[in-house]
């Protein structure tokens, strides 16, 4: 298991049918549970044509009862949700920011536009943050479900 300081990763997971993205977004919640990878938290994301994006499906693994300090994937709602969005995404920078520098947030932000633009429009893709001990795990995953698999070189703080 991954230790509490350890930094973690986004992966994006795309899929050519939306049905699979839900099949595989249980699978993950099992890896998880048998110890295969270490995520915090898994989102099911859905790109409509015109590239609005919308969250279909979250879990949070970690385990904590912080509502939503440090929750990445609640800041990812800012970048994506518009006004009400943007309103969510300040109050969760607020709780973040105790800890975290406006640089360090606005980094963590551009590595989460870059990584949902991976999801294609008129694609529903899965969002995973945390660490994979072994990448040929996660590629078995995909490559069994016709999909892809894209890795952040970034590294986000816990």
């Amino acid at each position: 298991m991954a230790k509490k300081d350890e930094k973690h990763h986004i992966i994006t997971f795309t899929f050519d049918e939306e049905a699979t993205s839900y099949q595989v977004f249980s699978e993950l919640k099992k890896y998880h549970a048998n110890g295969q990878v270490d995520f915090e938290q898994i989102a099911v994301i859905k790109r409509s044509e015109n590239g609005a994006f919308s969250f279909e499906d979250a879990i949070d693994l970690s385990g904590s009862n912080k509502a939503f300090k440090g929750s990445l994937i609640g800041m990812a709602v800012g970048i994506l949700g518009g006004p009400f969005g943007i309103l969510l995404g300040s109050m969760t920078g607020m709780l973040i920011g105790g800890s975290k520098d406006l640089k360090e947030n606005q980094a963590i932000q551009e590595t989460f536009k870059r990584t949902l633009g991976v999801i294609p429009p008129g694609k529903t893709g899965i969002i995973a943050i945390g660490e994979e001990f072994e990448p040929s795990v996660l590629d078995g995953l995909v490559a069994k479900h016709n999909g892809t698999i894209d890795r952040t070189d970034e590294l986000l703080e816990k």
